[in-house]
């Protein structure tokens, strides 16, 4: 190679090698700027954030102008959002509407507005969050008509969200949703609603939601007929032990449960032959604490069901039911030493 060639080609090298140094330092100046940037204004957002506090009313908050300026600038608006959410979400009272006005002095519920327009779904999400906690009540029919999107997540919040500001009557729109609610959402939508206070009166929704066509609301139905005590609606609870989907089923056994009286243990003994083994032994299990004497005769006939935990199970529920249920044991042990012998010795340990 020609020398002058290679000393061409060894400068042009080192040119870009220096051209690629210098952007990479340009970087991370940029990012240690940005970075001392965001801890000034966290340091401002968490002095103002505990100044908010020790106000007793809205008129007497002002905000800096220096710190609307730094706020003004893009990157900084994110992080003054979270910080605020952050903060409303373990407060209430004055200071919680005192944040929900710095949040409305500082403009920012226009961000807010610009994500829950997206069309990507976390953006979108994460905008409808910071608007219901803020306690932006005139988006409730747009954050609404979010409760059946098509998104699992968007979903989600828009569903927290309505019960967040209106409480129990955000449940309609158990109404129309047409999406599945997964276990998640149920466990999320029940920990929003104990929070929203005392139930109102839910027992005409909870029987139109247990006729529901959306499986997944039938089980919600059941569990918040369960969770606020609708004994108006144990018919139609026992009504969902024929449902097709066993899940339904399942659910309808243990709101039974919670609601049960002296006819319960019937009810139940009265569909065990028709359920899968998993609810004959979710019954069982109910019925050593529910059954009575009266059950005696059904509970012995299922001391000779081919499989034997619904012996033991049913041992269990006998032994606890009645007086003369541990003889019944002995008596069947005498006579059938495999595998009553080991039922009667787990019976006595358990009782």
């Amino acid at each position: 190679m020609d020398p002058d060639n290679l000393m061409a080609g060894v400068e042009f090298m080192l040119v870009g090698i220096f051209i690629i140094v210098l952007a990479i330092y340009a970087q991370l100046a940029r990012k240690k700027r940005i970075y001392k940037n965001l801890t000034k204004v966290k340091r401002n957002l968490e002095q103002w954030i505990s100044n908010i506090i020790l106000e007793e009313t809205e008129e007497s908050m002002q905000v800096p102008p220096k710190f609307k300026r730094v706020v003004q600038q893009k990157w900084a608006r994110q992080f003054v959002i979270d910080g605020l959410v952050d903060a409303k979400r373990n407060l209430s009272g004055t200071v919680a509407d005192n944040i929900t006005q710095l949040y409305l002095q500082l403009d920012l519920k226009k961000d807010s507005l610009v994500k829950l327009r997206s069309t990507s779904w976390h953006v979108k999400a994460r905008g409808i969050q910071e608007l219901y906690l803020m306690d932006q009540i005139d988006l409730l029919k747009t954050i609404y008509k979010n409760t059946n999107n098509r998104n699992e997540f968007v979903r989600m919040e828009s569903q927290i969200g309505v019960i967040y500001m209106t409480g129990f009557a955000g449940l309609r729109f158990l109404d129309v949703i047409s999406y599945p609610l997964t276990e998640w959402q149920q466990i999320k939508l029940i920990e929003q609603l104990k929070r929203s206070g005392k139930p109102e009166d839910i027992s005409t929704n909870i029987n139109n939601w247990l006729s529901s066509t959306n499986d997944t609301v039938v089980i919600f139905a059941l569990k918040l007929a369960g969770e606020y005590q609708q004994f108006a609606s144990r018919n139609q609870i026992v009504n969902t032990l024929v449902h097709p989907n066993e899940m339904v089923r399942t659910q309808g056994i243990k709101t039974l449960v919670q609601l049960a009286d002296q006819q319960t243990p019937y009810v139940l003994l009265g569909y065990f032959r028709k359920e899968a083994s998993a609810n004959r032994l979710l019954i069982l299990d109910a019925l050593a604490t529910l059954a009575t004497a009266e059950q005696t005769t059904i509970l012995t006939a299922l001391l000779n069901d081919e499989d034997n935990i619904i012996k033991l199970k049913a041992a269990i529920a006998l032994a606890n039911a009645s007086p003369e249920g541990m003889e019944i044991l002995e008596q069947k042990a005498a006579q059938e030493k495999e595998p009553f012998e080991r039922i009667l010795m787990h019976v006595k340990s358990v009782a």
